[in-house]
């Protein structure tokens, strides 16, 4: 096996491989990748087996820390079904790092519902040296079996207060974003949203199948909102925000009961609600405990580094 860095001149053939993969989603495609490459430096690495390409490990690198990947929200190693060589795919690209002279490798590593080799990818890791760096809480529910709602959530249903609320399924990124989600973030946690404007709008251009808006109205008021990320058969909510008016009502219980049903409905198998933490990497209970509330269960996702020298 040998290891190269990924150009331009391999674009077809790292997203035909993307596509064709197991664990590869739509954020690995480069269209995705490359909205932010100003931000980012990219290291990315193709590996090929008798000249046949039988990895992609999506990755930036800054100063001599290699990351797969900070603009991303997971990276790895993304392999076909039929990969038997996982190990050998392993050791060569750490072996191939290693020469580079890096003084840090880090992996953000997928959950296990989107890669059937991130338990075993992980042990090999950690074999060669890799120590869990950071976990995150993170909250999925499996749409696929019965789900235990909770009472509370469900109160709009028997109360009136859902009873004007209408759910839509739209492109109007612009209204969320600068009507609830950027003023939500900015009054409650002094934060702003990943993506700018100009780069969702752009992503959903690109990806109209992979990237969906949820918005609730009553009488055509901007209620609240939450923006899908959709792969197969996981849908991952982005970003979710309500306005002051549709706390009351309790509006993002509504979106996120009704979305559920839709994505049911539509042929998804979990939707991933992502991390509970804060930036310090505590866990916010009152929002592990509105997930909870809506029927997830937790599992954890973790980054793994490795240190080669100081």
């Amino acid at each position: 096996m040998n290891v190269i860095p990924y150009s331009t001149e391999h674009r077809f053939e790292w997203n035909s491989f993307i596509d064709a993969s197991t664990n590869g989603t739509f954020l690995f495609h480069r269209d995705f990748m490359e909205y932010h490459s100003d931000r980012f430096l990219d290291a990315s690495l193709l590996v090929y087996d008798n000249n046949e390409l039988v990895c992609c490990v999506p990755a930036n690198k800054v100063d001599n820390i290699f990351y797969s990947h900070q603009g991303l929200t997971y990276g790895g190693f993304v392999v076909l079904e039929e990969t038997l060589n996982l190990n050998e795919i392993v050791e060569v690209v750490l072996d191939y790092l290693s020469s580079l002279n890096y003084a840090k490798i880090v992996f953000n590593m997928q959950l296990s519902f989107y890669n059937a080799f991130a338990s075993s990818t992980r042990s090999l890791l950690e074999k060669s040296g890799f120590a869990v760096s950071r976990e995150l809480c993170n909250m999925q529910s499996r749409l696929d079996e019965p789900i235990k709602i909770s009472n509370k959530k469900t109160a709009g249903y028997r109360n009136g207060k859902f009873d004007d609320l209408v759910l839509r399924v739209e492109q109007n990124y612009e209204g969320f974003w600068n009507e609830v989600l950027i003023p939500q973030l900015k009054s409650r946690h002094h934060a702003k949203p990943v993506h700018t404007l100009a780069e969702i709008k752009l992503l959903a251009s690109r990806f109209p199948k992979n990237i969906k808006q949820y918005n609730v109205y009553r009488n055509e008021e901007l209620l609240a909102g939450a923006t899908f990320f959709l792969h197969n058969n996981i849908a991952k909510s982005q970003y979710a925000a309500t306005a002051p008016e549709g706390m009351s009502v309790g509006a993002m219980d509504f979106l996120y009961i009704e979305a559920m049903q839709d994505l049911t409905d539509a042929g998804y198998a979990i939707l991933d609600y992502g991390p509970v933490n804060e930036r310090d990497g505590s866990i916010n209970r009152g929002v592990q405990r509105f997930k909870e509330e809506l029927g997830c269960s937790k599992e954890i996702a973790v980054q793994l580094t490795k240190v080669l020298s100081s």
